[in-house]
């Protein structure tokens, strides 16, 4: 199942983050169905560069969400707001500035909603996420498929993690209140990758990290991952995901709320195998050493999508992980002017 490109057209649309990995991609596809395109970023880890094949057909505002009287400038005069803007980065990142994480998103998402709420905006998205779920369903590299519900009782494992749970339920507080005409769509995004990611070694996740290793190798070397190697991940191609966001969108046409529901693949790969995929679509000779020093007690992280499918009239994600890792890795070694 695809988008209806036709629901699109004409459209005024903010999206906020709009120049980051995601919100860059959104904003593109956007574009591509005629809809009036406005992003809002400050900018942090958004690139100019992201935007440049459609910038003359999109409205920038340079701002910082975590000041409501610029969420209330950001939502004026739009009918749909996707909420991608977030901090951001690998689990190291996570690890390290856990307060400022938690801290600075339960800003963001409270203004921006508060925003929407304040311009009676009809409809709106918010991206949530898979690191949501409690540690203890996921200790194991097979770890049992977790299913939406067993968000409950919360034991997430990173701050990032909490902060989204506590936007999920203030959204879906405010329209159980039934004192909203807002309708709006939760997904909780797992493993996204692809175009425009962040490849900054320090605050990158593991697909641009080492796809660019493996771009810079032997220059940058040596080529070290984080842990055993045995933990697992799913990972979900940036176009399929798209088509998963603007589908649930779409949903909001019958629905008060739609999720928040898991939006990703059900299929897994270890650590290992992905920095091997890495390796094999480089054509180069590496090898990989691991750092178990390093590292979350995540062994196994994968969701259970049936609800998505079902609900999304059959979505599900299309592009192989080989796919996606050749045209994160030719995106990446294109940046570096490799």
């Amino acid at each position: 199942m695809t988008p209806n490109a036709p629901y699109w057209r004409n459209r005024k649309v903010l999206i906020t983050g709009g120049a980051g990995f995601i919100g860059s991609n959104l904003a593109e596809r956007l574009v591509e169905y005629g809809a009036k395109v406005r992003i809002a970023d400050n900018f942090e880890r958004g690139r100019e560069e992201y935007l440049a094949d459609f910038r003359e057909e999109i409205e920038v505002e340079k701002l910082d969400l975590r000041e409501l009287e610029n969420c209330h400038k950001a939502c004026t005069g739009v009918e749909v707001v996707f909420h991608l803007a977030s901090k951001v980065g690998g689990i190291g990142y996570y690890l390290k500035q856990a307060g400022e994480v938690i801290r600075e998103n339960c800003f963001i998402d409270a203004n921006m909603w508060k925003a929407v709420l304040d311009a009676k905006i009809p409809r709106y998205f918010y991206a949530s996420s898979a690191h949501i779920y409690p540690i203890e369903l996921q200790t194991r590299p097979d770890s049992p498929f977790i299913k939406e519900e067993q968000a409950v009782p919360a034991h997430p494992e990173l701050s990032y993690g909490w902060a989204k749970l506590f936007a999920e339920k203030m959204i879906e507080y405010q329209i159980e209140e039934g004192t909203t005409e807002t309708r709006a769509a939760i997904a909780r995004l797992i493993g996204v990758y692809g175009k425009h990611q962040d490849i900054e070694l320090a605050t990158g996740s593991a697909i641009p990290v080492f796809c660019r290793r493996a771009a810079e190798y032997p220059a940058l070397k040596p080529f070290k991952i984080w842990g055993t190697g045995k933990e697992t991940r799913s990972y979900t191609y940036i176009q399929d995901a798209i088509d998963g966001i603007l589908l649930c969108m779409e949903k909001l046409e019958s629905q008060k709320i739609v999720g928040p529901l898991n939006l990703g693949t059900e299929e897994r790969i270890t650590i290992g195998e992905l920095a091997a995929l890495a390796v094999k679509v480089s054509g180069k000779s590496i090898e990989v050493e691991n750092d178990p020093s390093k590292g979350t007690v995540i062994w196994g992280q994968a969701v259970s999508c049936r609800k998505a499918t079902e609900l999304l009239n059959g979505w599900k994600p299309r592009t192989s992980l080989e796919e996606g890792v050749t045209n994160s890795f030719n995106d990446i070694r294109k940046r570096l002017g490799k």
